[in-house]
């Protein structure tokens, strides 16, 4: 039988070089960690939402439950033609590191899908949650115009360097003449 890795904290823990142990506590490494013993996932998405730069109520969804999930689908986003906004993930890692945590999005309208894969990078478990913002820096733009107003049908699974489905979730995204 295969004996499983130790753990970045259970290295860390053993760790006898101060050279090592200053750059694994670098890596945010944290050698008292403990992981929550009634949760086995790895990655915890907390919320998806999305943050306007001229609109201070952003659209947000939350992840809690498999309902809060499943009722992801059926409430739809509203963003204001031609605004500016950026996607806002908020999440933790648990037990151990994770490696090549990305974004693989899929979102449609008549048939014509597009599909974009966000790296957001590598991280130690951590009792906390983090925001990450998409993009890091500036603002991307909603379509505007008649032929762009409307819902979009959007597929989101959020997966790490070993393939590990840690959500997949669809949503709705309309885009209209103002926010609500």
């Amino acid at each position: 039988a295969k004996m499983a890795e130790p753990s970045a904290n259970e290295t860390l823990k053993n760790e006898k070089d101060p050279a090592m142990i200053a750059y694994l506590k670098s890596l945010g490494i944290d050698p008292d960690y403990q992981g929550p013993k009634d949760d086995s996932r790895r990655v915890v998405i907390q919320e998806f939402r999305l943050v306007f730069k001229d609109h201070d109520k952003p659209q947000v969804l939350t992840f809690a439950s498999q309902a809060d999930i499943d009722k992801a689908k059926k409430t739809p986003l509203v963003v204001k033609e031609g605004c500016q906004y950026r996607m806002q993930v908020t999440f933790r890692v648990q037990h151990d590191a994770v490696s090549g945590f990305q974004i693989d999005s899929t979102i449609s309208k008549m048939g014509k899908s597009v599909k974009d894969n966000v790296m957001l990078g590598s991280y130690p478990p951590s009792n906390d949650f983090k925001p990450i913002t998409i993009p890091r820096e500036g603002w991307q733009e909603a379509p505007s115009g008649t032929v762009y107003r409307g819902d979009y049908k959007g597929k989101m699974k959020f997966t790490d360097d070993e393939n590990n489905d840690h959500l997949t979730f669809e949503w709705t995204l309309k885009i209209g003449k103002d926010y609500a």
